[in-house]
């Protein structure tokens, strides 16, 4: 290992007109840095979702960019609201940590609606670390981290993509790059819209998914001051709108009354024939992002980093007749001192700070109803310190240690006991050994924590009769993993195996509190999942290669019964590339293991009886195992110009299809909208061109 690290200076360059654009390719200490930083941060076993392979899956939000990748799920939780949440491991979608280049941007409160508002215009790479301790500033990832890394200017560019198919599926993409002449100042600027429509397989006027819009914008600016400094700053807008329920051209606004949920017969599978807004969720987010990171070279051996970011996010939105708004801020701080202290010891020294504020508001909840406001703030400062030790070319350890200082404080909730004030150690420890040019092993093992923050954590909306909080623990997990690796010239495979354990996990229990009102509290068991999967590929020629994985989780029965959403067991992907003359074609073909719903809590019934008060036609909790098969296939018809077409879904699989609707009613007759397992989406067709300059 070399003893003189070059430390980071990032360039990029202010935008020119597409008639004037010329080919400027340059490589500052940026991005040796970059690469030098690389070496280390194999030692995590990380998958890596490059902008080609985000390409070729037509993916226009993050959650499809990521959707059946290795150990992922992104999972619909809501039918008519069509909320995501993205697991990793099998953990759930809280225990997940998006990271924006590096910085933790996002939130718990943007997980559950941000995930499909985050567009892919201007996306260089997804890289995925899974299991605790993934990330050195980001504790709270018990799942593990996604990293979305937006392109760098390394030339004038030009980028565009339009697109357009059935269900009013629309993507228009641009992305330009430029670099000054002196190669010191660079920028990207992006822009992406998106839509698709609702999806009513069995036509009965209510969606099994919404309708979806979102538009985005981000620009990133580098410029180096001098020799030894770099200046990078980054600032997005995004506006995501979802419309679900009543299919109808008509939106409603938030002053109307809900009124009364009725199908012919009382069957959730017959004709809506009720109030259009009692079954309305339409949601409008809106969010705001700056990034700015300053990195100071002290000499050869040495740098200093500082980073700044906020983010506000607003959300305004209608739950079945039902306002409901809130305003989430988030600020974030990090300073950290990098350090080659010796020819085998690379030195991190840091701290950091993230302070959350959500504040919401309702008239019909908050004032009507007199419900307790879910309003929260929260603090945490930590300090933490790394050392990778390279005692040979062969041998890699990272070990690092993270003292936090963590505060929570639910505003409106008056109850005894519900604030959190904790200090805690998180150690984590990263070991890679190459055997030899083609053998790798990789071994984790690290702790992690996450404060529970918010009731969308575990439900998809807001209750009509109010909530309690009722926290006293933070979360708290072990993790190990093994990963070996083989990789040469025709062949890459890796097998690994992750265990998670968790204590106080926070879930929604509505046995032991007065008038049974849901109240999120912790759990006082211990919980275990278990993770294991096999990805691998093979270049039969240099025009074809396959690849495949195979996956298998296994979970506490007590944790089953904590989710509201059932988690994938077992997966199979298969995927075929072919490049040739121009010619590219993509298929990939992902089976889903069947699995037994009523571990998962899943309980309802299809008919509500009027007359008798009572629930009939007990829903199926055998959920089948199925198949759904994408297909997209493009031309290179000139150096600039391409055209492509593709079909998501093939085979046009649904549950609602298998006649398993999400729509249901409980046992005392409420409805409800989120009993889910498998797509609810059909088959999407789709054309269009991209253009590079």
């Amino acid at each position: 290992m070399k003893k003189s690290v070059i430390l980071s200076l990032a360039a990029c360059s202010a935008m020119m007109a597409a008639d004037q654009l010329e080919t400027v390719t340059v490589e500052d200490v940026a991005e040796r840095l970059s690469r030098s930083g690389a070496v280390k941060n194999v030692i995590v076993k990380t998958e890596v979702i490059s902008e080609k392979e985000i390409e070729q899956k037509q993916a226009a939000t993050l959650s499809e960019a990521i959707e059946n990748e290795p150990g992922i799920q992104a999972a619909t939780g809501c039918s008519m609201c069509g909320m995501k949440r993205i697991r990793i491991n099998g953990l759930k979608g809280e225990h997940t940590t998006v990271l924006v280049d590096d910085v933790p941007m996002n939130s718990t409160v943007s997980s559950y609606y941000g995930m499909d508002a985050m567009t892919t215009a201007g996306v260089a790479s997804i890289e995925v670390a899974r299991g605790s301790g993934a990330s050195l500033i980001a504790p709270g990832a018990i799942g593990g981290v996604i990293n979305v890394k937006s392109k760098k200017a390394e030339r004038n560019g030009l980028f565009f993509d339009a697109a357009a198919g059935n269900d009013e599926y629309r993507l228009l993409s641009i992305v330009g790059t430029g670099v000054s002449d002196d190669g010191k100042t660079r920028a990207t600027v992006s822009a992406q819209y998106n839509k698709q429509g609702q999806w009513d397989e069995d036509d009965n006027g209510v969606n099994e998914s919404p309708e979806l819009e979102n538009q985005s914008v981000f620009v990133r600016f580098s410029r180096d001051l001098g020799d030894y400094d770099n200046l990078d700053l980054k600032l997005t807008r995004q506006r995501s709108d979802v419309f679900g329920g009543p299919v109808t051209d008509e939106h409603y606004a938030a002053e109307q009354d809900g009124g009364e949920v009725h199908f012919v017969g009382g069957d959730v599978r017959n004709r809506y024939d009720g109030a259009e807004l009692a079954t309305l969720e339409a949601i409008t987010t809106e969010r705001e992002e700056a990034i700015a990171r300053w990195t100071h070279q002290i000499d050869e051996e040495s740098n200093v980093i500082f980073t700044a970011s906020g983010a506000l996010q607003t959300q305004d939105s209608l739950y079945e007749g039902d306002d409901y708004a809130n305003e989430d801020i988030v600020y974030y701080g990090d300073i950290r001192y990098n350090n080659m202290i010796t020819d085998t010891h690379f030195l991190t020294v840091g701290a950091d700070t993230k302070d959350e504020r959500m504040d919401a508001t309702s008239r019909a909840l908050f004032e009507d109803r007199n419900i307790t406001q879910d309003d929260f703030k929260m603090a945490s400062y930590g300090l933490y310190v790394q050392d990778i030790w390279s005692p040979t070319e062969n041998l890699e350890v990272s070990m690092a240690l993270r003292a936090d200082k963590i505060t929570v404080n639910w505003t409106d909730q008056k109850a005894e006991g519900n604030e959190i004030d904790q200090t805690l150690l998180v150690p984590r420890l990263h070991v890679r050994w190459d055997h030899n040019d083609a053998w790798t092993s990789r071994f984790s093992a690290g702790q992690g924590y996450r404060a529970p923050l918010t009731f969308f954590e575990s439900e998809h909306g807001i209750l009509d009769n109010g909530f309690g909080v009722d926290i006293h623990e933070v979360e708290r997990s072990n993790s190990a993993g093994y990963a070996l690796s083989y990789d040469d010239a025709r062949w890459t495979a890796t097998a690994s195996a992750t265990w998670t354990q968790i204590e106080h996990l926070a879930y929604i229990n509505t046995e032991d509190y007065e008038d049974q009102r849901p109240t999120l509290t912790n759990l006082e068991k211990t919980l275990n999942t278990y993770a294991y999967d096999i990805v691998a590929g093979y270049q039969i020629t240099p025009e074809l290669s396959l690849g495949g994985s195979v996956e298998h989780y296994e979970f506490d029965r007590a944790y089953k019964e904590a989710q509201f959403l059932a988690q994938i067991e077992d997966r199979i992907r298969l995927l075929v590339d072919y490049e040739n003359r121009g010619w590219t074609a993509n298929l990939t073909a992902t089976w889903i293991g069947s699995r037994d719903l009523s571990e998962y809590g899943y309980e309802g019934w299809n008919i509500y009886n009027e007359g008798t008060g009572e629930v009939q036609d007990k829903k199926e909790t055998d959920a089948p195992a199925y198949y759904t098969v994408d297909v997209k296939v493009s031309k290179d018809l000139d150096e600039q110009f391409t055209l492509y077409a593709g079909v998501k879904n093939l085979f046009d699989y649904t549950q609602t299809g298998d006649g398993i609707s999400p729509l249901f009613y409980d046992a005392e007759g409420s409805y409800d909208v989120g009993y889910i397992y498998g797509p609810l989406r059909g088959r999407q067709i789709y054309a269009g061109i991209r253009a590079q300059f």
